[in-house]
């Protein structure tokens, strides 16, 4: 199961060559700097960053980019609850 860390390390990997400051973010999740408030902080601060850009093609690939890992969040969380259903159903047998 993926952490909110291991979605933001992803979006990081992904924009670092279009965004200069996600390199240093990026070495941030890596040494666990940053605690779980704190990363979520950071995910909205990215997302807020994205709204604010002026550059439209930047822009558009961070949009993709986090439109890639909130994809990524909500298909563990489908994986979780077909695992928890599964695990209910033979519970049951």
């Amino acid at each position: 199961m993926m952490t909110k860390r291991d979605y933001i390390t992803i979006f990081l990997e992904k924009v670092k060559e279009i965004w200069e400051p996600a390199r240093g973010f990026l070495v941030l999740m890596r040494y666990n700097i940053l605690n779980e408030e704190q990363t979520e902080d950071l995910f909205q601060v990215f997302k807020s960053v994205v709204q604010s850009s002026s550059d439209e093609m930047k822009k558009r690939k961070l949009q993709r980019a986090i439109l890639a890992v909130e994809n990524l969040r909500n298909q563990e969380k489908t994986e979780t609850t077909l695992n928890q259903d599964l695990d209910q159903i033979l519970s049951e047998i």
